[in-house]
């Protein structure tokens, strides 16, 4: 009796192991089943057309780098956007440190004190923006002057318009040039250009030296001026009323001083104040914009002074513009006109915005917004910094609450 009991219990308890094994088994291959329909269907369902690549997530941001300006259909993953899958090199210059990096989406990015300078997928935005929105007001320029722009988009950009003869270009740090001829070599060639002089010196020494003839520097005045440097360290004495108002003596009498300012969402300070300040050199001042993804906020401001050129009461030779069959990623009229539309936030800090109804009072209304008043007294420039025994690096007094449509 005792003994086919222990049989029994033996058998009830050999069946519940062949349950749980079989209950095992069945879990395994019914997600093991799922996973793969799901990886199926994932992959299937995000297939890249011919010639494009796609960031879809994780099992994409190991691979090999993308060859730039390959254009992206879909990103689900930001994450692997942001990846990066290596430092490349890293130095430390007299003035700054200088770093590359490759990703996979964005490909090669310059970094300098940290700070993210450009990338291989959108400097286009950047470079197009300061030089053909400048450039196209001055259709038979013969002579401009870069500061800064180590990198060479800008001096790139500038190489694409014809009429231009010479292009002198300062920059203070050689580490930027090299660290350009290695990783950004489409952009570098502009170093080796016929029509380009290049200069590894201070920029602001270079600006009043050149309004003297007796030091051999000075050719004549330019029609143009870029300023593209960094915001900081190195490039902070660049920021003074007097080195804007030496820039000022080099321009011919229908010349533009353009330079890049700060995010306009989150630096409202900055532009706020480089706003004011040109206002007392400039006739014109106004603010231009652009969509640039990898700087802060994606919304980035540039400066447009002149004494004589208004972004919409000049009108643009667009003819001659098309005749120089110029190839962009980024700028078009469209996006000209468009650059110089700001959100009302950011009219309100600003001494004066332009309107469409400039261009075309028939079809664009004339209106005011609150907080963008009237006009501000006209303030003599100061001095150029060569005529003054002491640089003042301060900014001028910040009056957000004023401004002009003009």
């Amino acid at each position: 009796m005792v003994g086919g009991s222990v049989d029994r219990w033996h058998r009830l308890v050999a069946l519940l192991r062949r349950s749980c094994s079989f209950t095992v088994v069945t879990w395994i291959v019914a997600l093991s089943s799922a996973a793969w329909s799901s990886y199926v269907y994932w992959d299937r369902s995000f297939r890249c057309p011919e010639g494009t690549v796609c960031i879809e997530g994780d099992r994409f941001g190991k691979g090999p780098p993308v060859t730039p300006y390959t254009e992206f259909t879909e990103v689900t993953n930001s994450h692997s956007v942001y990846r990066v899958s290596a430092l490349l090199k890293t130095e430390q210059s007299p003035y700054q440190l200088v770093q590359a990096y490759q990703s996979h989406f964005f490909g090669k990015i310059l970094v300098i004190d940290g700070a993210l300078m450009i990338t291989e997928r959108d400097e286009a935005n950047y470079h197009e923006t300061i030089v053909h929105t400048t450039l196209n007001y001055l259709p038979t320029a013969k002579r401009v002057l870069v500061i800064g722009g180590g990198d060479g988009g800008t001096v790139t950009q500038l190489l694409k318009h014809p009429n231009l003869k010479e292009i002198v270009w300062i920059e203070i740090d050689e580490v930027v040039l090299r660290f350009a001829r290695d990783y950004f070599p489409q952009l570098a060639k502009a170093q080796a250009d016929p029509r380009v002089t290049l200069r590894v010196q201070n920029a602001a020494r270079f600006v009043q030296e050149a309004q003297y003839p007796v030091i051999g520097v000075n050719n004549g005045t330019f029609d143009a001026i870029l300023l593209d440097t960094t915001d900081f360290n190195a490039a902070e004495p660049l920021f003074s009323t007097a080195f804007y108002a030496d820039c000022k003596a080099l321009l011919s009498p229908g010349g533009v001083l353009a330079f890049n300012l700060d995010s306009p969402q989150w630096g409202q300070v900055r532009v706020a104040s480089a706003s004011e300040q040109l206002s007392r050199l400039f006739e014109h001042t106004y603010i231009f914009q652009c969509y640039q993804p990898t700087y802060s906020s994606g919304h980035y401001a540039f400066m447009f002074a002149s004494s004589a050129v208004h972004p919409y009461k000049n009108r643009v030779d667009w003819a001659a513009y098309e005749r120089k069959k110029i190839e962009t990623r980024y700028y078009n009229p469209d996006l000209h006109y468009a650059s110089f539309l700001l959100p009302t936030q950011v009219q309100t800090v600003l001494h004066r915005v332009p309107r469409l109804h400039h261009l075309a009072p028939e079809v664009f209304p004339e209106y005011e917004l609150p907080g963008v008043g009237a006009t501000r007294p006209r303030v003599q420039p100061h001095a150029a910094a060569s005529t003054v025994a002491v640089r003042d690096n301060s900014p001028p007094h910040l009056l957000l609450s004023s401004s002009a449509n003009v």
